[in-house]
Formats: C-alpha cells, sequence, structure tokens
C-alpha cells in the first residue's frame, strides 16, 4: 500500500445484524466527504480501503 500514515483510530459498535464505524472528522475532511455522499470500500489481500465515490 505504499507509504501508510496512520490518521485515526476508531471503536466498531454493531447495531442489529450490521457493523457500523463512525468515520472520524479528519478522516472526511482529508476525503472531502459530506453528509449523504457515497463512499466505496476496496479490498486487497488483507488490507481494505475507502475512497469518495464521485
Amino acid at each position: 500500500m505504499g507509504n501508510r500514515v496512520l490518521i485515526e483510530v476508531t471503536h466498531v459498535s454493531k447495531r442489529g445484524a450490521s457493523f457500523r464505524v463512525t468515520l472520524p472528522k479528519r478522516v472526511a475532511e482529508i476525503l472531502k466527504i459530506s453528509p449523504g455522499d457515497i463512499v466505496g470500500f476496496y479490498s486487497e489481500d488483507s488490507n481494505v480501503s475507502i475512497e469518495k465515490m464521485v
């Protein structure tokens, strides 16, 4: 994954059958994500990345 930098750490919660992660404000700012935006999760080997979908 190149030069990775740990930006933030957060907790995972469970609600019903789903797991939830709150996107930290700093991460949302870096990715320019606002409420209502759509994000994609990508997996490669044992790593997952997130991107704002255009």
